[in-house]
């Protein structure tokens, strides 16, 4: 008698496991169905991660406090290369800098190194330096050629 009372609780709680399995079953298949899977595929440079970021400033109410700071030193090092992308471009068309302080702004931006690592900080300097080579009327003259040299989309 007893084991026909055991093997009815068993199967209670078997019954319940198998409700439970079945409800989360349930859950991820309603949530698999709002899910959509995209496979970007494209060059370097072709705008692959830019997506991806933008959907999650879209979709999932963009990036935290965290996710920021641990950009900046990225940040920082997309700046000095744009800059000194600039700077080989124009000294490779031979397009020299109309504003005097530029010209020293273009050898202190040539050999500054920027930081990497989560602390990674930037020279204000470089700040001032990248308005000023970027504001310079010598640029108008250097887009000219902006399709025989490599400057990152950021850049601008």
């Amino acid at each position: 008698m007893g084991g026909c009372m055991s093997s009815s609780s068993e199967e209670a709680e078997q019954k319940k496991k198998s409700q439970a399995i079945d409800r989360v079953i349930e859950e991820d298949s309603r949530r698999l169905r709002k899910e959509c899977k995209i496979l970007l595929l494209g060059s370097g440079e072709s705008g692959k991660s830019t997506i991806v970021k933008q959907m999650k400033i879209i979709h999932l109410k963009g990036y935290s406090e965290d996710e920021l700071y641990n950009y900046r030193p990225t940040v920082f090092k997309n700046l000095v290369e744009c800059a000194k992308a600039v700077i080989t471009a124009m000294q490779q068309f031979e397009i020299e800098p109309q504003r005097k302080e530029n010209r020293t702004y273009v050898d202190y931006l040539l050999s500054y190194q920027a930081e990497s690592g989560p602390q990674a900080q930037i020279d204000p300097q470089v700040g001032v330096a990248v308005q000023s080579l970027w504001a310079d009327p010598a640029r108008d003259r250097l887009m000219e050629h902006q399709t025989e040299f490599y400057l990152m989309d950021s850049a601008e």
